[in-house]
């Protein structure tokens, strides 16, 4: 007997690998943010400044998980897919640097627009969030943050999804079907 799959079961095996992907990349991102908010804080500590929010760190991974995962189905994300790793994985963390500061400035313009902000108002605000040596930090962080991430990804793409998951926690050997 030939068994077919229903459209019901596999939508439901679609919504699970999905949702387990925004896991681990929501899981690394939380972790990485909560590092650098961790770093700036002990900074902030000696000045009698106490910095520790680490609800900004998860609520910004959560965001930005979901972000990454979205952009990941655009075509410009493939360009440098048959390029060797070290290419691809450069041209990814400086796309996906771009991507996220582009929402990041939608959602300034949002956030200010609903607060009865002029136009204006809001880009001088961005013009003067971006020209600080903080907001240059922070997007270097971002692209040093999402480097391991897309060597993680490109890694396991290439050697069969799962494979890398299956070396780190099963079994040191790759299992070539």
């Amino acid at each position: 007997m030939i068994e077919t799959t229903t459209p019901e079961k596999d939508w439901k095996s679609t919504l699970i690998h999905e949702f387990i992907n925004l896991g681990i990349i929501n899981l690394y991102l939380a972790l990485s943010f909560s590092i650098l908010v961790t770093l700036n804080s002990l900074a902030l500590v000696k000045y009698g400044i106490d910095g520790f929010n680490y609800g900004v760190a998860i609520v910004g991974a959560l965001i930005l998980g979901k972000v990454i995962l979205l952009s990941e189905k655009l075509p410009i994300v493939k360009y440098y897919q048959e390029q060797p790793l070290i290419i691809s994985v450069v041209y990814k963390s400086i796309l996906f640097t771009i991507i996220v500061l582009f929402f990041n400035v939608a959602e300034h313009l949002i956030v200010g627009l609903f607060q009865q902000e002029s136009l204006y108002q809001i880009l001088i605000e961005l013009q003067n969030q971006v020209s600080t040596i903080d907001m240059i930090y922070q997007i270097l962080c971002l692209f040093i943050i999402f480097i391991p991430f897309f060597i993680a990804r490109e890694l396991d793409e290439i050697l069969g999804k799962g494979s890398l998951f299956n070396l780190f926690f099963k079994s040191r050997t790759l299992n070539q079907n």
